[in-house]
């Protein structure tokens, strides 16, 4: 392995030879930098507005999705959407020169997507980090067409991002039209039923006032059954007793009665005025007949009596009966009132929520509808041109100078390569050092270099003596 010393003097004894390649190298990359057509760049630049000022939108774009946003907006570009929109703007698939250039190509395609493979290999976009702006770049032999193109690829670029941003919102304005028509029939279909309701059954509604006032009467109803069942039961008990007890005079009935008790009276005294008789008279004497006649009369008088009373206690039980059944009917009614009246609130209740319903899908059908048919009107976008595109003053390829340094280091790796496989091939002795390496014997003695004149006579006389030698090659 050669060492930096031997390199050196190899690149030093074939120095020739590296000029040679390095010159070559340089003179064929200016050559082909000065032959090949020259390619023009021109630039623009737009902005794209995030922060959320399009009033058809709810808020920003979070800023952790703002590169995905650009980076496909950059697609969008390079898209064959924008590229048949350029094509159609710049009148290519009808300009006479661009119709020869696609015939003589040979492509087995049609025009425009020819033209469309063609636009889209010159065309570039990109953006900065950390910045909203979007670079459209075009490249073309003339620099007016090259400016021209690109200011048609910005143009086309924010007709399609209008398109996609209206077209989805003009598609669903149609559904949302027949969404708001469908929810309006059931709207009114709903009001119609309760409409309905109402005149079939009487009823306006049913408010919490008048639920309050049927309650309240049948808190009063409820509490007049348990009156008169009070006085049914009374008066029951008291014409049982009258009817089934053998003791009448105990009876509390009897004994409030003033008429029975004076007639008990009479008759007491006449009782006893018939004992008194009945001791000094016999039963066929008058007077005696006539006081039995008179305690007859008196005890039919009181039988009488007792049966009306009884007879009266008899009909107040009956007319009790008849009041707690009354009662209980009203009763019965009053609670399927307010049944009725519970049922229909909950019935009205149903339809109330029906309606509020489909006017709630409705009001939100028709605030989307119409947000939808703004969103379709819309005729702006968040994008615009910051610095529009001019034909550029310098070419952007071939560049010369830089293609001039790396061909002159080109130049250098190829004739360093090249030095070195020959040498590899072909090893020269050039210093004392390589005498010992090569033949492993030490240096005596080492005469001292020739002048270059003598050096060159030298050389002549070596290489003619070493032609008479076959297989011996003659040193540099």
């Amino acid at each position: 392995m050669m060492g930096l010393a031997q390199m050196l003097r190899v690149l030093r004894g074939r120095a020739f030879l590296f000029t040679i390649v390095v010159l070559a190298v340089v003179t064929g990359v200016a050559v082909i930098s000065l032959l090949s057509p020259k390619k023009y760049v021109a630039e623009l630049a737009l902005v794209v507005d995030l922060q959320g000022s399009d009033p058809m939108k709810e808020q920003a774009l979070a800023p952790m999705l703002v590169p995905t946003h650009l980076s496909t907006q950059t697609e969008i570009i390079k898209s064959r959407n924008v590229a048949h929109k350029v094509i159609e703007k710049m009148g290519l698939a009808t300009n006479p020169e661009v119709v020869a250039s696609f015939r003589d190509s040979g492509s087995t395609t049609d025009l425009n997507s020819w033209l469309v493979d063609n636009l889209l290999r010159n065309v570039d976009a990109k953006t900065a980090r950390s910045s909203n702006i979007i670079r459209i770049s075009y490249s073309s032999p003339d620099p007016v067409q090259s400016a021209a193109m690109t200011n048609a690829f910005a143009d086309a670029y924010i007709q399609t991002s209008l398109e996609l941003k209206v077209d989805p919102a003009r598609r669903q304005v149609t559904w949302y039209e027949q969404q708001v028509a469908q929810l309006r029939d059931e709207l009114v279909a709903a009001q119609t039923r309760l409409s309905k309701y109402q005149a079939d059954h009487g009823v306006l509604g049913v408010d919490a006032a008048r639920m309050d006032v049927e309650n309240a009467r049948l808190q009063e109803i409820s509490n007049q059954l348990v009156a008169v069942q009070a006085q049914m039961f009374d008066a029951n008990a008291r014409s049982q007793q009258i009817t089934n007890s053998d003791q009448l005079d105990s009876l509390p009935d009897l004994m409030k009665n003033p008429t029975i008790q004076n007639l008990k009276q009479e008759l007491a005294r006449a009782e006893s005025k018939l004992a008194e008789v009945s001791e000094r008279y016999g039963v066929n004497h008058p007077q005696y007949i006539a006081s039995a006649a008179e305690v007859s009369a008196l005890k039919s008088k009181l039988n009488v009596e007792i049966g009306v009373t009884r007879g009266s206690l008899v009909q107040s039980a009956e007319v009790a009966r008849r009041q707690v059944g009354a009662v209980q009917k009203a009763l019965e009614e009053q609670k399927d009132r307010i049944i009725a009246l519970k049922r229909s609130q909950d019935e009205l209740s149903v339809l109330t929520r029906d309606i509020e319903s489909a006017r709630t899908a409705y009001d939100a059908a028709l605030q989307q509808a119409n947000k939808t048919k703004l969103e379709s009107r819309v005729d702006r976008t968040n994008v615009a041109v910051l610095n529009a595109a001019t034909p550029p003053l310098l070419p952007a390829s071939p560049r010369i100078l830089l293609n001039l340094a790396v061909g002159l280091f080109a130049g250098i790796a190829l004739a360093i390569g090249l030095i070195f496989t020959l040498e590899v091939c072909n090893r020269r002795l050039r210093s004392a050092q390589d005498l010992v390496e090569f033949t492993d014997l030490p240096v005596l003695a080492e005469l001292p270099a020739l002048p270059a004149g003598a050096r060159r006579h030298r050389k002549r006389e070596v290489r003619r003596q070493l032609k008479l030698q076959p297989g011996v090659a003659p040193a540099n």
